[in-house]
């Protein structure tokens, strides 16, 4: 049996935080974070039905997108190692000279990595040009191109929106009699568009964490659509919390996030739900949730990206 197959619990966990106390609300916590070692959080979810179709089809490699400190990237090669399926990482950026911890490890599970430059990388979504790269890259020397299975950037396709509703399911249905304000982390828009597919009574939020315009709300009705599905639980977005856009930060930041985790117990890192965290405890300081309530932060894992960071918990 394929090791996908096997369904994570999903924590959910009160936590104690004096903002959410003078607020009156109950705060808890949806420890994506826990759910696997090195394929963590969303990103299980997120590949789940890839890879399993990867498995059926008997694909010969799977190759994605990302940056230096791309949790993606890092799960899919941990995912190829866990099934025994070559991967190939599209890397934005010069990083050959000194790779970061992320890179290293995805190229001790036995990730190839590909360089290219910023302006190359911004044709990753175009069919013809990861066509002819693939022949530039000699990859028919390793595998049978033709049977290499090509994943988008984070993920986000229409197979992860099955596996990402399927957890959003286990923590709407923790919370069945009272509707709840859940905060999510906004990047490609993959994981927003599971939650927002599977259906319930609550109030999705989600706090992008670059500065992306209405692009988010366009993946996410691409998603449903390539699925043909409808929203089926409301969402609106917190916008400017970015920080300065993707990948940035601020010693505010690195504060809050240290100040977390000494409330809580619980670490963050700042490239996403650092940024989530500090919307939702802005919101509750604002005063602007119901007292008696119930508020859900998600954790979408990625933790080893936090390496970067070395300020973080």
């Amino acid at each position: 049996m394929s090791p996908l197959l096997y369904q994570p619990d999903c924590v959910i966990q009160p936590l104690s935080h004096p903002v959410a106390e003078r607020a009156g609300v109950r705060l808890w916590m949806a420890r994506g974070d826990l759910v696997h070692e090195s394929v963590s959080g969303n990103k299980w979810f997120k590949l789940k039905y890839s890879l399993l179709e990867a498995e059926r089809s008997q694909a010969s490699g799977l190759l994605s997108f990302g940056g230096a400190y791309s949790n993606h990237l890092h799960a899919l090669a941990a995912a190829g190692r866990m099934l025994n399926i070559p991967t190939f990482g599209v890397v934005r950026g010069a990083w050959r000279c000194e790779l970061t911890p992320t890179l290293q490890d995805a190229q001790k599970w036995g990730m190839r990595l590909l360089f290219v430059s910023n302006e190359a990388y911004r044709r990753k979504d175009d069919p013809a040009w990861v066509d002819e790269s693939i022949e530039g890259w000699r990859l028919s020397e390793l595998i049978a191109t033709q049977k290499l299975m090509v994943i988008p950037e984070g993920g986000s396709n229409a197979l992860a929106l099955k596996g990402v509703s399927e957890w959003a399911q286990q923590i709407y249905s923790h919370f069945s009699s009272t509707p709840v304000s859940i905060f999510l982390p906004c990047g490609t828009g993959g994981t927003m568009a599971g939650f927002v597919a599977a259906d319930s009574h609550h109030e999705l939020v989600g706090v992008p964490v670059l500065r992306a315009g209405d692009s988010i709300a366009v993946k996410i009705n691409e998603l449903l659509a390539l699925n043909n599905q409808q929203p089926g639980t409301p969402f609106r977005f917190m916008q400017g919390y970015e920080f300065g856009g993707y990948a940035k930060t601020s010693p505010e930041l690195m504060t809050f996030i240290q100040a977390f985790f000494d409330h809580t117990g619980v670490g963050l890192e700042p490239v996403y739900t650092g940024k989530m965290a500090y919307a939702a405890l802005d919101w509750l300081r604002r005063g602007e949730a119901p007292r008696g309530s119930d508020v859900v932060l998600v954790h979408t894992g990625g933790m080893q990206g936090a390496r970067g960071f070395v300020e973080s918990p």
